[in-house]
């Protein structure tokens, strides 16, 4: 496996897709571990579904020799493959790779909310506050009500530049992904592209007591604030599917068609912190 592609989302995808059926291959060969030579910085969305496989499989993935020490550093910072247990930081730039509850008894993902607002100097801008609160929140709640699982993974990073600050965020699990969680529902699809699509346009997978009152608002309203409000991007993948979007159209920027299936789902956000008004985005 490589990590050689740049802060291109399109490029990183095609780069998660080689990897992901690399170790694919190693878990079906009967190899206990996969190598990964590192170039450049490791993204969160680079690194974590990475990480999340090799977990479910119990995979080691050593650095190749040649990797770059500093990347390599990073990411033996970060806890990857295994993920870290106890983190406390309030000057990190990074959340590290953790597994934690869908109760987030822990408030991590709040607290590294916070080092977000310190370290871009947006302390007083309460939109962002309440935008990032929404965002994770909904994105936590997908995966207890959706995956059926209690436990999820995340990694995310801030990249302080000046001249181009960015934050990035990715929420894994091992759940029963999308197209499974439209089952029985009057949106029941075929296809893992389609059950993303179900999604991304708000048609709810709850209950047929609840689905034709209630719109599935979650990933639409971050989608919104994302575009609208953040200059922002959106992954999601789920099953045999990667969808990609930085702009609302019906038609995915990029889609991929998997040569594996991605137990679950993963959700990336990629956004430029800023102060943004919340509620003129969701409905």
């Amino acid at each position: 496996m490589e990590i050689r592609a740049d802060f291109s989302i399109s490029n990183r995808l095609d780069e998660l897709v080689e990897n992901v059926s690399e170790l694919e291959a190693a878990w079906l060969n009967g190899q206990s571990k996969a190598e990964l030579y590192t170039e450049r910085l490791a993204t969160p969305l680079a690194i974590l579904p990475i990480a999340v496989y090799a977990n479910r499989f119990e995979l080691s993935v050593p650095f190749a020799e040649g990797s770059n020490n500093d990347v390599c550093d990073y990411l033996n910072t970060i806890g990857f493959p295994k993920g870290v247990t106890f983190f406390q930081s309030s000057k990190t730039s990074y959340l590290p790779i953790r597994n934690l509850s869908v109760i987030r008894e822990d408030k991590i993902l709040e607290e590294y909310e916070e080092r977000i607002f310190s370290q871009a100097g947006l302390l007083h801008a309460s939109g962002l506050r309440s935008s990032l609160a929404f965002f994770t929140s909904e994105l936590v709640d997908n995966v207890e009500q959706h995956a059926g699982i209690k436990n999820y993974w995340v990694l995310a990073q801030y990249y302080g530049k000046a001249s181009n600050r960015l934050c990035e965020i990715v929420i894994a699990d091992n759940g029963g992904g999308y197209k499974k969680s439209y089952e029985n529902t009057i949106f029941e699809v075929e296809t893992d592209a389609e059950a993303i699509r179900n999604a991304f346009e708000g048609k709810s997978s709850k209950s047929a007591r609840m689905q034709l009152e209630e719109r599935g608002a979650g990933i639409p309203d971050i989608a919104t604030t994302l575009f609208d409000g953040l200059n922002g991007k959106l992954v999601i993948m789920s099953g045999k599917s990667i969808q990609y979007y930085k702009r609302h159209t019906k038609q995915a920027t990029k889609e991929i068609e998997l040569p594996f299936e991605w137990q679950g789902s993963m959700v990336c956000i990629n956004f430029h912190p800023q102060d943004v008004d919340l509620y003129r985005h969701i409905h």
